[in-house]
């Protein structure tokens, strides 16, 4: 921070590198981490531990101001050196994660990072988190794409923001020079105000919130908010004579807002519609209330939280973050997690691989080896040396890894991948031709008394589009809307653009349920309902069940199907579920999409479905 007037004043204390450092800041940290680890561990449990990655915004944006006003008023300021810190404190360790995790998945799960290179260099260079809307990729309740740089997403918001953050500061700094600190910090509160909004404005229930989530827009305001304190608190520190009450009243409040924390981290489920039309804000709110109070000069809230555990949580609080999902991910993967203490173990490899790879970026920036000043020096010095060679040969298997994901990437997909985008090339080609024909011959309204098996729509999911093929041959002229990653407000949305096109007929076929949940959570039990109301009473609906059998949301989805069976007289379902259960041959090696044998029967199942229900209701003659 360059100066050392707060040196001697309550609540700052002198660091060994003879910088002012706030106490309590690494307390917060703390806080911070522990909520994102439990949540990735037990996500049922500690369902509101994602709010964690809002209190690290605010911490973020308030340093990242108080030193950048700091350096301002004492003429420190400059550009290239605010970007050479960042680059030097965030690079190299997210670099040797990245580098290392791919090369240890190349051995034990090489199917996990095949194409890796589109997310890691979206990783690197700070747009993760609009790569990952791009992929539809919802945080909560991932299938296709998930990977161990799902966490990451953070990154991308960090960066971004640590990009313009000197523009902001810049126009921040016109501003108080023109009219006063004042008017200064306003600029950066309304802006903060203004984007605040925009989450909660922009939400509709039953939405996918990927957007909202991962957007950069809709999560700012937690750095601006932070930036504003960080600003203020610079500011007022200038001035000898500013001071704060204290009182019981204050020590109380920080309990007050430390067991909202706590509750929230507990119950703020991130599948809630709660969360996005204001909750997610009033938890930053809090947030910036326990950081007001912390770094309050005239309360002992800062030297409490200075703990030797908190302090040392906190300043490694970055590499855990940055280790923890491909840790927790290899042990779901691998099936470690049926193993006793499977907790513990995933602890351990965090902190080991966290304080290695914290040891190394001091040796890349500092030039300095981090066990030269260690009483146990030859065995911490063995230790390291033996963990940074093996990583080493890790992070070059990483490089590699990369490189043949470009390289080589329908075979590095699979064969399950290669039909995929193949099917989709033809389902194209199949779908234009089934227009044309249908523009030559009126079609039917939608309560006509008698139907037949042409003309059925389809929309489903990645399992319906492996199966296209083979359903366009059971089911003559049918149009097929299948991709891959759809959920089920997605299914709204594919019979809505049907309706558009005049293509919506009488008989509908939905597979969906497979990428997620349809039930469960308020929002998923609307999008499910909104769908149905949409098809209307006079369709009939054949919903296809799921098999993911490692999925948690597979029981949940296949009992609501039957429910809302069991409440609309036009829905049946199609039982692949009970069909599939007993063929596990006709499974590719993700256990949930059919192969060749697979998608004939999953076809088949669907045809005799259709012709079983209509000829009993005296609609069609099978023949």
């Amino acid at each position: 921070m360059g100066n050392n007037y707060a040196a001697g004043s309550a609540g700052i204390r002198q660091s060994r590198y003879g910088r002012a450092r706030i106490l309590g800041l690494d307390g917060l940290r703390s806080l911070a981490i522990i909520g994102v680890t439990l949540f990735h561990m037990f996500p049922d449990t500690v369902a509101g531990g994602y709010l964690g990655v809002s209190l690290f915004f605010v911490l973020s944006g308030y340093l990242l101001a108080y030193n950048s006003e700091n350096e301002r008023t004492s003429g420190n300021f400059h550009i290239l050196r605010y970007y050479l810190k960042r680059i030097k404190r965030i690079y190299p360790s997210l670099l040797v994660v990245i580098l290392s995790t791919i090369g240890v998945y190349h051995f034990l799960a090489p199917k996990v990072i095949a194409a890796i290179r589109p997310e890691a260099f979206s990783v690197v260079l700070g747009y993760n988190n609009w790569w990952q809307i791009a992929q539809n990729a919802d945080y909560f309740t991932r299938l296709t794409n998930a990977s161990p740089f799902t966490h990451l997403w953070f990154m991308g918001i960090e960066l971004q923001y640590y990009l313009i953050w000197p523009v902001l500061f810049l126009l921040y700094s016109w501003i108080a020079d023109l009219f006063g600190r004042r008017a200064g910090l306003g600029f950066i509160v309304l802006l903060g105000l203004g984007t605040a909004v925009l989450m909660p404005m922009m939400y509709a229930p039953g939405q996918d919130v990927t957007r909202l989530y991962y957007g950069t827009d809709t999560r700012i305001y937690a750095l601006l908010f932070g930036a504003a304190m960080g600003l203020c608190r610079a500011s007022a520190a200038k001035r000898r004579n500013f001071k704060m009450s204290s009182g019981i009243l204050k020590y109380c409040a920080f309990g007050l807002l430390l067991g909202l924390t706590i509750a929230g981290y507990k119950l703020m489920d991130g599948q809630s519609s709660l969360t996005y039309q204001g909750g997610m804000l009033f938890m930053t709110v809090i947030f910036c209330l326990l950081l007001a109070l912390t770094a309050d000069a005239q309360l002992l809230i800062g030297e409490l939280l200075e703990s030797p555990v908190f302090r040392w949580i906190g300043k490694r609080s970055y590499g855990i973050f940055l280790w923890q999902y491909p840790v927790i991910f290899l042990f779901q993967h691998m099936g470690w997690t049926e193993f006793f203490l499977y907790p513990l173990a995933e602890l351990c490899c965090i902190v080991v691989l966290t304080i290695w790879s914290d040891d190394v970026s001091d040796c890349i920036t500092k030039q300095k080896l981090p066990f030269r000043e260690q009483k146990l020096m030859f065995i911490r010095g063995l230790l390291f040396l033996t963990i940074t060679v093996t990583g080493l040969v890790f992070m070059g298997y990483g490089c590699t890894g990369i490189a043949a994901s470009a390289e080589h990437k329908a075979s590095d997909q699979g064969e399950l991948q290669a039909r995929l985008e193949k099917n989709a090339e033809e389902l194209a080609r199949q779908n234009a031709a089934v227009s044309e024909k249908a523009a030559e011959q009126p079609s039917q309204p939608a309560d006509a008394v008698k139907v037949d098996l042409n003309g059925a729509v389809c929309i489903g999911d990645s399992v319906m589009l492996g199966a296209s093929g083979d359903l366009g041959q059971v089911l003559p002229n049918a149009y097929i809307d299948a991709e891959v990653s759809r959920y089920v407000g997605g299914g709204l949305e594919a019979a809505q653009a049907m309706e558009e096109q005049g293509r919506l007929g009488n008989l509908v076929v939905i597979a969906l349920g497979t990428n997620g949940p349809i039930a469960g959570a308020e929002r998923y039990e609307v999008q499910t309902r909104q769908l149905l109301e949409y098809l209307g009473p006079n369709r009939h609906i054949f919903w296809v069940n799921v098999y993911c059998p490692e999925l948690k949301w597979q029981n949940t989805n296949n009992e609501y199907i039957n429910k809302i069976a069991a409440e609309h007289s036009n829905v049946k379902v199609v039982d692949w579920y009970s069909l599939i259960s007993q063929h596990p041959e006709w499974l590719v090696e993700d256990g949930i999409h059919p192969n060749n044998e697979g998608t004939a029967q999953y076809a088949k199942l669907i045809h005799d479905r259709m012709v079983q229900v209509l000829s009993e209701q005296g609609q069609v003659n099978p023949e």
